[in-house]
């Protein structure tokens, strides 16, 4: 009777443990656990919200360098959490068009006149991510994540009536996001990123004078990928990413010129950007 007990106590320890291991289908990890390249385009609409107001809009070329793996924490495949890290630099640069204004001085005071310019523009984002992937039914994997980054944008503009003025636009970034991976054939994965961030730290500088700070922002991004291993080893991957934000502004500068008291500052603005990149990785 006893043996029978112990038999019994058996079978139900065994029906009560994992069928399966619980950590990232093998097309997942490959897709997630790779260094990676790639180049592609960026669109930006930047709108200052105050009337007059500058806009600044135009698509520029650029590329991407990273890394990210996605491992089991339980060498023995038996945990049900598996670790997700990223490392991903950016960096998009060329020409946009700027449609705003400028203040000329008529005798007696300031108006604002048309301007018409072209942006020198250099955009950089870098963001890291730490994580926890849960395994899904049908081999996919669930990532929630939390992100650090910076950002900024050099702003270059040149035009005819007032010549050049160089501005760094830059700010930090930190917050999370989710991020859903799933399998749709043999060495297909898709997978789709929604993020929102915090924008702090920033403001305007330009050389070695800070011309304003500004306050904390939010930011929001979307991301949908395919990613096809090619080879057990190598893969090809395209993504598309939209991201917006505010400039939440910046407090007046008042400086004197000519003996006149003048002053400046940033006005609220949005931004909505929109990125396409293929490129190749190399999962390990």
């Amino acid at each position: 009777m006893r043996l029978h007990l112990a038999r019994l106590s058996a079978i139900l320890a065994l029906g009560i443990m994992p069928a399966t291991a619980h950590a990232a289908s093998l097309e997942v990890q490959n897709a997630e656990s790779t260094v990676y390249f790639d180049t592609g385009f960026m669109h930006q609409q930047y709108h200052e919200n105050i009337s007059p107001g500058d806009d600044e809009s135009g698509s520029t070329p650029g590329f991407g360098i990273g890394f990210s793996v996605l491992r089991s924490t339980n060498p023995r495949n038996l945990g049900a959490i598996d670790l997700y890290a990223l490392l991903d630099y950016h960096l998009n640069g060329g020409n946009i068009n700027y449609s705003g204004h400028t203040q000329i001085f008529n005798g007696y005071n300031f108006d604002y006149a048309p301007l018409s310019a072209t942006d020198h523009a250099i955009f950089q984002n870098v963001e890291a991510r730490i994580g926890a992937g849960f395994p899904l039914v049908g081999g996919g994997e669930s990532i929630p994540f939390l992100s650090l980054g910076y950002q900024s944008w050099s702003r270059d503009v040149t035009s005819d009536e007032v010549g050049p003025s160089s501005e760094l636009y830059h700010e930090g970034a930190f917050g999370g996001g989710w991020k859903f991976d799933l399998p749709v054939g043999k060495t297909l994965v898709a997978s789709a990123t929604g993020q929102i961030l915090a924008l702090a730290g920033g403001g305007i500088s330009a050389g070695s004078s800070t011309l304003g700070t500004f306050g904390v922002s939010p930011e929001e991004k979307l991301e949908l990928g395919l990613d096809d291993a090619i080879t057990p080893r190598w893969h090809v991957f395209a993504k598309a990413n939209l991201t917006h934000y505010t400039y939440p502004g910046t407090s007046p500068q008042f400086y004197y010129a000519d003996g006149y008291e003048f002053y400046e500052y940033e006005p609220t603005s949005t931004t909505t950007q929109f990125g396409l990149n293929v490129g190749v990785g190399y999962s390990f």
